[in-house]
């Protein structure tokens, strides 16, 4: 189990003190925090959140406003490179940083915001006078000045607004009133005169308004007269235009020349808002606080100190409440880290629980090297992923390290295959010298094309899918034998032996049978027979000469049989013992002799894509190369057009398909036999921070 031992640490301190306390904490880092159900409210923490949360909320607007992406795109770092490296803040108090924040961020928010303020208002004029133009083009056909429109002695006339899709059922509830309809040029919008008498001038007004269409008029200001008001409107739209492309112009200069500022000052902002808001109500009385929460056991002692001014302790958690919220933190090598995103899209181990993530790392490489097997396509992919590592930000910076690792893992393989970018290592320029015979890695040369594909024939296909095959029955017994261990610490130990080792052992008697049918040369019906004393694949390399198939045949039926005949009698005890899961001895049985063989088939089968991911690819490259050389080779525009392309292509598709194939080898072979997951994980004080180093200060 390669997660942290965790302790209960709590500081006891007047509640007036509480915001030093937050702040000590947020310089401690690893604490999380046991929420409480206490309702008393400390003020000072509270006047502190508040402003926080204005600053916070003040910054995150024009952030927001002007489409500050919060981190750096794989695009951008791709093309353009960029990086923003953090920047150093003193800090000492919480209070204090609340008011360096406040007074740092008008400077760089007030101009952005008041451009977005002018570029929203400018945007609301053009929609408004863009629909005043529309309907004032209907409306100057009509030669009249509006000022006359409305309620007069015997009639009422006015212009409506309305929305295209009300047309029809405006024109019922308007039966026996007289009006006519003007399209405008928005096809959402059309434009409605209605002229009727005074009688009629209220059931109108109501129908039209019940549409949210009000009596059309010309701003104050504008002459009343249509085609005099057009022409107005004409002129005000296009000084809007203009306007508001000479903003659009100054807001993406600002965005530019901020960027790191304002990421830096939200990111600093949102880190007081959240620890804040996490520790606003602690435990405690009304005049002394209690703060309570989970720390990593080995940080005992520098909790201690960072907390010594206040009475604090630590202790073994004890209260069974504690324990059900007791959270999970990782605590793996740097290497095995990298493979935590795997464990966590799964989900956290839970308590007793074995952190799959050191078998990740050890297993993951092998899958992704074996399917892309390639030294220059796995150097290729290893650069992009350490670019994203050094310069990417949060979880693309650890997905970067894992796309480095699976690179690399395809260029050890692609030694092993004896590949580059299709190409045999052995025949590539001064590699040939230095692999032949007198050569200064002859010593090592084994290694090139142990594994080999460069041919594509019968026998290297064989090799390829026996080892395939031999990696995912290592994959599989090790899942079946930590779901052993697991039963084993939960103490159901007629489970265990009834069901869980007979399945491993009937496993085991179905892939050795398996291997003597290919020792058999696939003479199914006959490999018991005495005949039959070629040796076993795998088998006999563990266990000596004496284990040829006819005998180990029948060693593993004897032991297939014994192994199903356990799990039939543990299946029927179960079902006498808990009717209420539905089962029968008849279901049992059939689950046991059909279900049981033929999963244990269809897994071990699975992990045969490892050699036909690899065999495609050597297919596509090979394709690919011909292709460069029938269109004319190095001396062709066309054939190098072709070969750059063909790998970008090979590289883009295939590596995402086998990314894909190797989590789902984890995913749905190894996990669901023993894993669970379903655990919180230990949430830390304040967030990561991409922007900023804090450097505390002591008074």
């Amino acid at each position: 189990m390669v997660v942290a031992d965790l302790k209960l640490g709590s500081i006891i301190l007047p509640r007036s003190e509480s915001p030093s306390a937050i702040s000590r904490l947020t310089e401690f880092e690893w604490f999380h925090k046991i929420d409480t159900e206490n309702d008393l409210v400390t003020p000072e923490i509270d006047d502190l959140l508040l402003e926080a949360q204005k600053t916070y909320q003040s910054i995150d607007d024009v952030i927001k406003g002007l489409g500050v992406p919060p981190t750096v795109g794989i695009l951008e770092i791709l093309f353009k490179g960029t990086i923003i490296k953090k920047k150093d803040y003193e800090i000492g108090e919480i209070e204090d940083m609340v008011n360096d924040l406040q007074k740092r961020a008008p400077s760089i928010i007030d101009e952005p915001a008041k451009l977005l303020e002018e570029q929203a208002d400018t945007k609301r004029g053009i929609e408004e006078y863009r629909s005043l133009k529309e309907t004032l083009e209907v409306a100057k056909k009509l030669n009249i000045d509006l000022s006359g429109f409305g309620l007069m002695k015997y009639f009422y006339t006015n212009l409506f607004v309305i929305n295209s899709e009300d047309f029809e059922e405006i024109s019922r509830a308007l039966e026996g009133i007289t009006f006519y309809k003007y399209d405008l040029e928005s096809k959402d919008k059309a434009a409605i005169l209605v002229i009727c008498g005074i009688d009629d001038s209220e059931k109108a007004l109501k129908v039209l308004r019940g549409f949210n269409a009000n009596p059309f008029s010309i701003p104050d200001g504008m002459s009343q007269i249509p085609s005099e008001a057009y022409t107005n409107a004409e002129a005000k739209l296009k000084e809007l235009t203009a306007k508001q492309a000479q903003i659009a112009k100054q807001i993406a200069g600002i965005k530019k020349k901020i960027r790191r500022d304002i990421l830096v000052l939200h990111e600093e902002a949102l880190v007081a808002k959240d620890v804040l808001e996490t520790l606003r109500k602690p435990g405690g009385t009304k005049h002394f606080a209690v703060i309570q929460g989970f720390i990593p056991s080995k940080m005992e002692d520098k909790f201690r100190d960072i907390t010594k001014q206040w009475t604090s302790l630590t202790e073994e958690i004890t209260d069974p409440k504690h324990k059900e919220q007791i959270p999970t933190l990782f605590d793996n090598k740097k290497f095995v880290r990298t493979f935590e995103v795997i464990t966590e899209s799964q989900g956290i181990p839970g308590k007793g629980e074995a952190d799959p993530t050191p078998m990740i790392a050890l297993m993951w490489p092998i899958f992704y090297g074996l399917m892309f097997a390639d030294l220059g396509h796995g150097l290729l992919l290893m650069g992009m992923g350490l670019l994203f590592k050094f310069k990417g930000q949060g979880n693309l910076s650890r997905w970067g390290m894992l796309i480095a690792i699976s690179g690399a893992a395809a260029a050890i393989a692609g030694v092993g295959a004896g590949e580059a970018f299709g190409y045999h290592l052995d025949h590539m320029g001064p590699l040939e010298g230095l692999l032949e015979e007198g050569g200064a890695l002859h010593s090592v040369s084994w290694i090139v094309g142990i594994l080999s594909v460069a041919e594509l024939t019968f026998e290297q296909v064989i090799n390829i899918l026996k080892v395939s095959l031999f990696i995912g029955i290592i994959h599989l017994v090790w899942a079946m034998v930590l779901r052993i261990k697991r039963l084993a610490k939960e103490g159901h130990k007629i489970v265990m032996y009834l069901e869980a080792i007979p399945n491993i052992t009937l496993y085991g008697g179905i892939v050795v049978i398996m291997m003597c049918a290919i020792g058999s040369q696939y003479d199914v019906m006959n490999m018991y027979s005495k005949v039959h004393t070629e040796a076993v694949p795998w088998v006999t390399i563990f266990l000596g000469e004496w284990a040829q198939v006819w005998i180990v045949t029948r060693i593993a039926v004897v032991i297939v049989i014994a192994s199903m005949a356990m799990m039939m009698v543990g299946g029927i005890m179960h079902a006498k013992r808990h009717p209420e899961d539905g089962g029968s001895a008849a279901n049992v049985v059939m689950e046991v002799f059909l279900g049981k063989t033929v999963e244990s088939l269809a897994h071990t089968i699975s992990y045969a894509r490892l050699g036909i991911m690899l065999l495609v690819h050597a297919a596509l490259l090979l394709t690919v190369n011909n292709a460069f050389s029938s269109l004319g080779g190095s001396e062709s525009v066309g054939a190098w057009a072709m070969i750059i392309g063909g790998n970008l292509g090979i590289m883009m598709i295939e590596g995402l398909i086998v990314y894909i194939q190797s989590l789902r080898l984890h995913l749905y072979e190894f996990f669901t036999k023993w894993y669970d997951g379903g655990s919180q994980p230990f949430r830390q004080i304040r967030p990561e921070l991409i922007y900023n180093q804090f450097i505390w200060k002591r008074k």
